[in-house]
This record gives C-alpha cells, structure tokens and sequence, in this order.
C-alpha cells in the first residue's frame, strides 16, 4: 500500500515537472514572439540590442508618466463628483 502511494506521489512529482517545463517553453515561446513584434513595428531591425533596450526603457518612462497622469486625473474626477 505505502509503495502504491509513493508510486502515485513520483507520478503527480513528474506531471508536476513536466507542466513547468512546459509553461516555461510557452513563456519563452511569447517572449520571443513579443519581442519580434516589437521590434517590427518599431523598425528596430537594424538597431544593436543596447539600442533596443534603451527605446525599451524610453517606452516604459513614458508609459509610467501617462499612468500617472491617468491615475491623477481619474483621482481629481472622482472628488469632484463628490
């Protein structure tokens, strides 16, 4: 009986294995397909991977600034409506 446990506990072990190995490929799957588009829409073909970071980063302080204003804004609507 406690063998056929153990049996059963190494199977759901090796699923459980198997399924992170497998998430871990689709992560890397989008990640790269991501990327691609990225890269594509933004003509970065021809551009060094420091190049791709730094318009990467200049997209996230730019994204980061407008989130804030959004919040700020949607903050100030909400009093106001009080």
């Amino acid at each position: 009986m406690a063998k056929n446990a153990q049996s059963k506990i190494l199977t759901i072990d090796e699923q459980i294995q198997k399924l992170k190995e497998k998430r871990n490929r689709e992560v890397a799957k989008m990640e790269r397909n991501a990327g691609k588009r990225l890269i594509e829409r933004f003509n970065l073909e021809n551009k060094s991977l420091d190049q791709i970071y730094d318009f990467i980063d200049t997209i996230d302080e730019l994204t980061r600034d407008s989130l804030k204003e959004e919040t700020t804004s949607a903050l100030t609507d909400e009093q106001s409506n009080q």
